[in-house]
């Protein structure tokens, strides 16, 4: 027999099977292709439904830790008002409080503004237990349609109020749109009376409308998981699978058409069949022809496949065979992708080195800082306590030392205290060991106020301006740092201008590149402009190094500039430097914008009032401190009792002392420190003042409590006790 023959009688044996091959090769296809498309829509109905969960859960969080707030249980409605709007801030969620019949708050409308009755009761009124979710109503307040989280008040026997998380279905719809659907596939979320909360194709035209009834059957008879047939709201036949949350009672439904899953199976027969005739007909054509040539193309494949071996890059194949070429195609693209692999492996191992190097770098830096923040927090304490000694004394002192050389000792110590004072402050702020307290700031009232201060802070030579944008937002930041930092970078300009110059503080919302590497939101860009001589950039490198500076030795401590750096990163921004020779320097803080208006000063503080004879405790356990503090008290005419712990304050008072104020130290020996004393007298003797006094503490400190910094003067000392006592009283 030939070798023709035998070549047709393969190709004849071959062909035959293959054909059979194919068709149940398309019928099986087929077959997997529904299987496979109900697996992809099971698994993504539950995924669309977990993430759905987890938006629902987000909002029951935030009601939960709502409800748990001190405002609310001590029914300071006001205050867990503010405390709402700030936790919701930039989220488009609403805050409402309910009771069994009417809405109590609605962050929504300001507080005290009249609320509408319930847009939805359930049976019970109020909830209890876990969470849970409403359906799609209309809302009363805002007229659109609104979903609700509500979660009872935790830790309460008899319910009160439910803390809700009011959202709208777009929140739902966003988790559609991002979801990656198969083409022509339809998802849909339901409420737990099967009504339309989001759709993959045309949301707002079927939003709030009740499941199709194929779905909303399958629903009821419990198909969770199954595959069912159904009819799409465009009149489509699907197949469909629903999803339930078991947490909410929420239904999810995911379809696919039909014909996106008989097309393939068409495609695919057509394609076996025609790939069955084709293959015979190439065989019989070229059988005799190959069987002369098989050889020459099989041993150029093996050189193709030494050559991938030796990682080295096949040619492609002209051997004028179709499956030799198309092999030495593929091994050629082999090639090209392993050379490409090799060489971004390579890269990115070179990337993951440099990353390690560079978190190294930071981990250090960042261990460095820590380490300087520990050393300053701990020994501020105590140098702010022999700061306050000195000052006090230097304070008795100036009242009764009337000579001039006496005179200029007392205020030549004073100058170096007050230095020492800032410069223990610029640790802390640099050390980030100080708590802020922000609070929104008017830039231009803060530049107005400031002015007369920053204007003999740059002497005579130095011309002081301003070009502040107008209709500017408040910025949010902590106005006693703030202040700080904008006067060391005024001073720093001004000791770059030893012969004269314009300082300028500019002030502009900033634009989207400054603010790429913060998190998303509104900044204000504050800027302070020199013409000075500018500096190098090795300098300009290491400017924000703590102790790095460029003036004389006892000139400067290195420290303005890094202090500005931590306030800017504590306060949720970044401070940024540019600087060129003979040009000048621009420093820029960049703050966050802040979304509540800036407070009214208080004019009482500063209204003159007659003196009152008041009755002290006086709680510090550093002795130098109360050594002076009490004498200076007891001269200006208060009768004072010193006690060196918060337990012995807490025993004086619940022996029945008579006190109008209670001043004491932060930071103590024994179980309660000086928070730990205010919070004991707001809850056991709430008719006495009080005020503490601190040289450091990481604590949180309410902003309701009066605190004084020290080293404090005498005389503000007297006034904040005189005005603390009065607002107490009035």
């Amino acid at each position: 027999m030939s070798i023709r023959t035998r070549l047709l009688l393969l190709v004849f044996a071959v062909w035959l099977p293959a054909l059979a091959g194919f068709g149940l090769l398309a019928r099986s296809t087929y077959l997997n292709e529904t299987e496979t498309a109900t697996r992809h829509l099971r698994d993504l109905a539950h995924s669309i439904s977990f993430v759905v969960d987890s938006e629902l859960d987000k909002r029951a969080a935030i009601a939960n830790t709502l409800g748990a707030a001190r405002s609310l249980k001590e029914g300071e409605m006001e205050r867990f008002y503010q405390h709402a709007l700030r936790a919701t801030a930039g989220t488009g969620n609403t805050v409402l409080v309910v009771d069994a019949t009417h809405q109590v708050l609605n962050t929504r409308r300001p507080y005290g503004a009249e609320l509408p009755t319930r847009g939805w009761i359930p049976d019970p009124p109020l909830v209890t237990g876990t969470p849970v979710v409403t359906d799609l109503v209309i809302s009363k307040v805002t007229g659109q349609p609104v979903l609700t989280v509500l979660a009872p008040e935790p830790g309460v026997d008899v319910q009160r109020y439910n803390i809700g998380v009011a959202f709208g279905p777009d929140v739902i719809q966003h988790v559609l749109d991002v979801q990656q659907l198969p083409p022509s596939a339809v998802a849909s979320v339901l409420d737990g009376k099967l009504r339309t909360v989001a759709r993959s194709r045309d949301p707002k035209k079927w939003l709030g409308s009740p499941a199709s009834p194929s779905t909303a059957a399958a629903a009821s008879r419990g198909l969770v998981d199954q595959k069912f047939e159904s009819t799409s709201r465009e009149g489509e036949p699907t197949i469909a699978v629903i999803a339930r949350s078991a947490r909410y009672g929420w239904t999810v439904a995911v379809g696919l058409p039909r014909s996106a899953l008989d097309k393939p199976a068409i495609r695919v027969t057509l394609q076996a069949f025609g790939a069955a005739g084709i293959l015979a007909v190439i065989g019989l054509a070229l059988a005799l022809y190959f069987a002369r040539q098989i050889s020459a193309p099989v041993l150029t494949l093996s050189d193709a496949a030494a050559e991938l071996g030796r990682d080295r890059v096949p040619a492609p194949l002209r051997t004028g065979l179709v499956e030799a070429d198309r092999v030495g195609a593929a091994l050629h693209e082999a090639g090209v992708r392993s050379a490409r692999a090799t060489e971004v492996l390579e890269s990115r191992v070179a990337q993951a080195i440099r990353q390690t190097q560079e978190a190294q770098t930071r981990l250090l830096d960042g261990q460095k800082h820590e380490a300087i923040g520990r050393l300053t927090g701990g020994l501020a304490h105590d140098l702010n306590n022999f700061l306050q000694t000195m000052s006090t004394g230097l304070q008795v002192l100036d009242r009764l030392v009337h000579e001039e050389p006496g005179r200029r000792v007392i205020e030549a110590s004073t100058r170096a205290l007050d230095k020492a004072a800032t410069l223990v402050r610029q640790m802390l702020a640099f050390g980030r060991t100080q708590p802020l307290k922000p609070q929104p700031i008017d830039l231009h009232d803060f530049v107005l106020r400031c002015e007369d201060l920053m204007g003999r802070a740059v002497g005579g030579k130095v011309r002081l301006t301003a070009d502040i944008e107008p209709g500017l937002p408040p910025l949010m930041a902590d106005p006693t740092q703030f202040e700080l930092a904008l006067l060391n970078l005024v001073f720093n300009a001004r000791d770059a201008m030893p012969e004269g110059g314009t300082v300028m503080i500019r002030g502009r919302l900033a634009s989207a590149t400054q603010a790429s590497a913060l998190p998303p939101g509104s900044y204000l860009a504050v800027d302070v402009v020199d013409t000075g001589g500018g500096m190098d950039a090795e300098v300009l490198q290491r400017v924000f190094e703590p102790y790095f500076t460029t003036k004389p030795v006892g000139v400067g401590s290195g420290l303005g500039l890094p202090q500005v750096r931590a306030f800017a990163v504590q306060s949720g921004g970044i401070a940024t430097i540019s600087s060129e020779r003979g040009v000048g320097t621009t420093v820029s803080l960049l703050l966050p914008v802040s979304s509540d208006p800036v407070l009214a000063r208080d004019a009482a503080a500063a209204a003159p009032a007659e003196f009152m004879p008041l009755r002290v405790l006086f709680v510090e356990d550093d002795l130098l401190v109360s050594s002076v503090v009490v004498p200076a008290l007891r001269a200006a005419g208060h009768a004072v009792r010193h006690c060196h712990t918060g337990e012995a304050a807490a025993r004086a008072l619940q022996d029945g002392g008579l006190f109008d104020v209670v001043f004491t130290d932060v930071v103590m020996p024994g179980t309660m420190s000086g928070l730990d004393l205010a919070a004991w007298c707001r809850a056991n003797v709430p008719e006495i003042a009080v005020i503490v006094a601190t040289g450091y503490t990481t604590q949180h400190i309410d902003a309701a409590i009066k605190v004084l910094s020290k080293p404090y003067s005498i005389e503000t000392l007297l006034k904040e006790l005189q005005y603390a006592v009065r607002v107490k009283r009035a």
